[in-house]
């Protein structure tokens, strides 16, 4: 685990304006938010990411609909689809992944050529598939679906993390916030979990470093369309034959993110 301390100036100026006291111990918070995200065995959600690279200037924005099967003993934790609108310098990009545990489809097509007959990418071998889940394993939620013992890492360390109360889009929450301490030319290392104080879920992730002279941030928002649906295995299946209807696919997606109603 990284070190861990806490930058009391960064905190008192970004936080104490809008925080209120707490009313929840930290160990009970991490455990109550680890226990429901335990219980979740499939999902359906909407995630607005919005990311910068170090060495890149741009943000890149990305609009995707997921559904997960979660499933512990695979390499990747989860069985998933993924369909995803995303920005940057121009481009504007429609994107279709799955995986099922033994194959992964990966395909993009322009906004502009939905109509192309672009077939997907079909990936079975191992190191190359896993590379893939992994190249797009930020949508999939990875700091609570992906990594190990999401949030009750801090367990250890919980007397030196802040939590604060807030309101975020009109939802009570509790907001972890995490500084890790400075290591060679890496620097201001923070994440924030916000948590939804109905049920203890996570809806919004930030973390923001600086290495050098460059600035890397990540963000995103989760908005739940289903917990724990019957979503039957054989919609994560991936053929060998796989063909895609990207046009069909992309307006069934732009209807589920424009009619989504918030759970």
């Amino acid at each position: 685990m990284k070190h861990i301390f806490f930058l009391l100036i960064f905190t008192t100026t970004i936080f104490s304006p809008k925080g209120n006291a707490q009313s929840i111990d930290n160990k009970e918070l991490l455990n109550k938010s680890y226990e429901a995200l335990k219980n979740i065995k499939t999902i359906v959600y909407k995630v607005d990411y919005a990311t910068k690279y170090l060495a890149r200037r741009d943000t890149v924005r990305t609009t995707a609909v997921c559904s997960l099967y979660v499933a512990p003993k695979d390499k990747m934790k989860t069985y998933n689809i993924v369909d995803s609108e995303y920005w940057e310098s121009g481009f504007h990009v429609y994107g279709h992944r799955r995986y099922d545990g033994k194959k992964a489809i990966w395909a993009n097509y322009p906004i502009d050529s939905l109509d192309s007959k672009r077939k997907p990418s079909i990936i079975n071998k191992k190191r190359e598939r896993n590379s893939v889940v992994e190249n797009y394993s930020d949508l999939l939620l990875k700091e609570y679906f992906i990594f190990e013992k999401p949030l009750i890492r801090y367990l250890p360390v919980s007397d030196k993390i802040l939590v604060t109360e807030e309101v975020h889009n009109d939802i009570p929450v509790y907001v972890i916030t995490v500084a890790f301490q400075d290591q060679g030319d890496t620097r201001d290392n923070v994440e924030k979990h916000y948590i939804r104080k109905s049920d203890f879920l996570p809806i919004v992730f930030y973390s923001f470093l600086r290495f050098e002279n460059m600035e890397q941030y990540n963000y995103y928002e989760v908005e739940y369309l289903a917990i724990n649906p019957d979503i039957p295995l054989k919609e994560f299946k991936v053929s060998e034959n796989e063909t895609i209807n990207a046009k069909e696919r992309y307006q069934t997606f732009k209807e589920k993110t424009n009619n989504f109603k918030p759970k």
